[in-house]
């Protein structure tokens, strides 16, 4: 192997270990923060500071090393924990070969950590909890833009990406009005996120992302309702599609940070 390739393949490990750790950002943040300031108790032990160690908290080896149980009181901690790790690892590697080290690459790596804990949250409790999705705005918004001006055209960018966020909020306020029972407002504030990100790369990203959630949801819900897995007052988190769809769009569309 020439000193390219092992530049190349030192730069998808690093980025598969720094998606490790962000993976077990995520699912603490999955783990504790729809029972923030609430008296009910999670369905499993939280991740952190419940008689964990620090050596317990390391991706994949402390759950192993746990043996998928917490040391103070033996509840379940679940395998979701590593399946976050692994898939936010995923995610961070696929967006290392598609964007290489770009200075943008941060806002879209801080995007899959969020999109992870959010999608792992709306999946089990039905909800996108706010103290996720108003901060990302601020962070997102700072995020590309400190990577915009080493960017060619990327103040432009930036701009579609705000006229993305104002047009995907407008759009999911519309619908929850219209028709509340079909979308939540925790929906509509993820929205908002997510069009600043897929308009970054323009109007066809925008859109190919807000629609391919409502295919997946569509195909995934005639899927449930085909098996009788569910019926059609059976109630299905929107978010998650909403989520891999952008994701997708974001990391195969063929887009470029330039």
């Amino acid at each position: 192997m020439n000193l390219a390739g092992w530049a190349a393949a030192a730069g998808v490990a690093a980025a598969a270990i720094a998606g490790l750790a962000g993976g077990s950002c995520a699912a603490i943040l999955a783990a504790r923060v729809p029972f923030r300031g609430s008296a009910s108790r999670p369905e499993s032990c939280p991740h952190p500071g419940h008689g964990l160690r620090g050596g317990d908290l390391i991706p994949l080896a402390g759950w192993l090393r746990l043996r998928d149980r917490c040391p103070a009181c033996r509840a379940e901690l679940g395998a979701w924990f590593p399946a976050a790790e692994l898939i936010t690892a995923g995610i961070f590697v696929a967006l290392w070969l598609r964007f290489g080290p770009s200075p943008a690459l941060p806002a879209f790596c801080y995007l899959a950590v969020i999109s992870v804990a959010l999608a792992f949250i709306d999946a089990r409790y039905k909800r996108l909890p706010d103290a996720l999705t108003l901060p990302s705005y601020p962070a997102a918004v700072v995020l590309l833009g400190a990577g915009a001006p080493f960017l060619p055209g990327g103040f432009r960018h930036l701009a579609g990406g705000l006229i993305g966020m104002a047009a995907a909020l407008l759009f999911f306020v519309l619908q929850a009005l219209i028709y509340p029972a079909a979308i939540g407002w925790g929906d509509v504030k993820l929205s908002g996120v997510l069009g600043l990100y897929l308009g970054w790369f323009g109007a066809g990203a925008l859109l190919t992302g807000l629609l391919g959630g409502y295919l997946l949801a569509a195909a995934a819900g005639i899927g449930l309702l085909c098996t009788r897995r569910a019926t059609r007052k059976s109630m299905l988190a929107f978010g998650p599609f909403l989520l891999v769809s952008s994701l997708a769009v974001i990391i195969a569309g063929g887009y470029r940070f330039s």
